[in-house]
């Protein structure tokens, strides 16, 4: 797939990933899948090769739960049940060998881990040539195109216990850097502080790089009592910063299959407690393997369970991914059209139906509040109680709020913005008879006089009813009338209700379902920008109005 193909396929994924690369608010997170082709095993050649090793002599215990059981068979025992019962046999064999008897010396057991986990360093460098090993990084389909990404990265996090990603930074260097800094800095401890703001790298699972002296993991999660005390760890709070730094960043995940039951549970999490919040996962397919109704299946079911957007790449595809998203703005101008991956979606609803608190759901995305300056006490009652010049103060005000807010909109040539209200909005306000006026007003303020457009969108609206407006308005300190608000849905209903728009429905809704529902047209639906100018010249012309 090519770049313009990408471009075509998810312009809004590679909208808001280089955004957050601009706000250094994008992180990576490596799996096996990324070390394809540079001389490591995958996990089941490699526990192959443990079981063959001498000190563990493990391949018939591979043969019977693995290959063929008691009834010819195979027992059905995953690949972290055998590596445990790999590191049982290693270890009574080892016990005889040194004439060792349980209970064992803190350090003796210590030794002991040691010699296991230097077996696994031995297997999963075998076939790693140190000679052309930095060649064979640097002429990776993609690697090479993530390099500026991960030093630009608050945490970058590597499911693997290769050194793959250190190595291509370390090998990277230039000018001072190489007498003054490694180019990264790595930890497997969940609980780490971190000296530098980026180019972090984190191996949650352990690290055994290429030299095993310089910084081997006192242990691995390689086994099954390792990947359930991970979890117990994940439950318990252990792994923080990894949830912190989920919650807080927008996230790419590449080379991963979701089978780590960790990085599963800390996913579900985000989406539960933060569906605003979307990450992007890779899925591995051949150029020639496109199969589009298996896709749209795992697409939806990434979505629906852990907020992830899935792209669908070849090796290739996730190079050219790499350089869209880390390419300069002036750039990406010059070789695309920067238009295709600019999205403005205006949040549109009555009082007490949500829209800022939903709004704050999305701050992974450019958000724009509902007022940019302190909000007027005036605007917390209704219309008809205020003295005429008020009323007269309060719409210039209120105008001049849509206008900066437009003026924010129109600097940015990319991104997904969500903007609380629109510039029709006013016009759901006051009586009807003063929409011709104060549509005038408001082309004339926000344009600057026709220097400038108002920026389209795609108008999302958040149906509610009267007995939902009055609780939620209540939390706000707004109690109006039944028949206030009526008016005000009544009036909302005449303005938006013949626009193209995407309906959600917030009835019983918790504002985090609402988010939900709010992503789900963002990244799901097809952007359906409405010329909010043309709307508002309607009124001003007396066309429809």
């Amino acid at each position: 797939m090519a770049k313009a193909d990408i471009l075509t396929r998810d312009p809004k994924a590679i909208a808001h990933l280089r955004r957050q690369l601009i706000r250094g608010r994008l992180g990576l997170i490596f799996g096996s899948g990324a070390s394809r082709g540079l001389g490591f095993p995958n996990w089941p050649g490699l526990v192959g090769d443990i079981a063959a090793h001498c000190d563990v002599n493990g391949q018939a215990i591979v043969k019977r739960f693995v290959e063929i059981g008691p009834s010819g068979a195979p027992i059905t025992r995953s690949l972290a049940s055998i590596t445990q019962i790999l590191f049982n046999e290693f270890r009574q064999q080892a016990l005889a060998r040194k004439s060792l008897q349980p209970p064992l010396t803190f350090l003796d057991e210590q030794r002991l881990k040691t010699e296991w986990l230097k077996i696994v360093h031995g297997e999963l460098y075998k076939a790693v040539d140190p000679g052309t090993r930095s060649e064979k990084i640097f002429a990776h389909p993609y690697l090479c195109a993530f390099r500026d990404i991960i030093k630009k990265s608050p945490l970058t996090v590597n499911y693997n216990f290769d050194d793959t990603l250190e190595r291509l930074l370390l090998d990277s260097r230039v000018g001072d850097e190489k007498t003054s800094t490694r180019g990264y800095e790595v930890t497997d401890k969940p609980d780490a502080q971190f000296q530098n703001n980026n180019g972090v790298i984190y191996h949650p699972n352990g690290y055994l790089p290429f030299v095993f002296e310089d910084g081997s993991s006192a242990d691995v999660v390689f086994s099954d009592d390792s990947f359930q005390d991970q979890l117990i760890s994940a439950a318990s709070g252990k792994h923080l910063n990894l949830s912190n730094h989920l919650f807080r960043n927008t996230c790419l995940l590449i080379g991963l299959s979701l089978e780590d039951v960790t990085l599963q549970n800390l996913l579900r999490q985000n989406a539960v407690g933060n569906p605003g919040n979307v990450h992007y996962i890779v899925h591995f397919r051949e150029a020639d393997q496109a199969d589009p109704e298996t896709e749209e299946i795992i697409f939806r079911a990434n979505f629906s369970s852990y907020n992830l957007y899935t792209l669908f790449l070849d090796s290739a595809g996730i190079g050219d991914l790499a350089e869209l998203i880390s390419m300069s703005e002036s750039s990406f101008a010059l070789n695309h059209r920067p238009d295709k991956i600019k999205f403005v979606y205006y949040l549109i609803g009555s009082i007490g139906s949500g829209k800022s608190t939903a709004a704050s759901k999305f701050r992974s995305l450019i958000t724009y509040d509902e007022w940019i300056d302190e909000r007027k006490p005036e605007l917390a009652v209704h219309e008809s109680t205020l003295p005429a010049d008020q009323i007269s103060n309060i719409n210039p005000w209120i105008a001049e709020q849509f206008r900066k807010k437009n003026f924010a909109l129109s600097a940015h040539k990319e991104g997904i913005h969500l903007v609380d209200r629109s510039p029709l909005d006013p016009l759901t306000f006051g009586k009807t008879e003063e929409r011709q006026e104060k549509a005038r007003a408001l082309i004339a303020k926000i344009t600057d006089d026709d220097s400038r457009n108002i920026e389209p969108g795609h108008v999302i609206f958040l149906d509610c009813d009267l007995a939902d407006v009055k609780v939620r308005s209540s939390l706000k300190h707004k109690y109006w009338s039944d028949q206030q608000f009526q008016e005000l849905l009544t009036s909302l209903s005449d303005v938006y209700g013949s626009l193209d728009r995407s309906l959600v429905c917030t009835r019983g809704r918790t504002a985090t379902q609402v988010a939900h529902e709010i992503a789900k047209v963002i990244f799901l639906e097809k952007y359906r920008p409405i010329d909010i100018r043309s709307e508002l010249s309607k009124y001003a012309n007396k066309v429809d109005a």
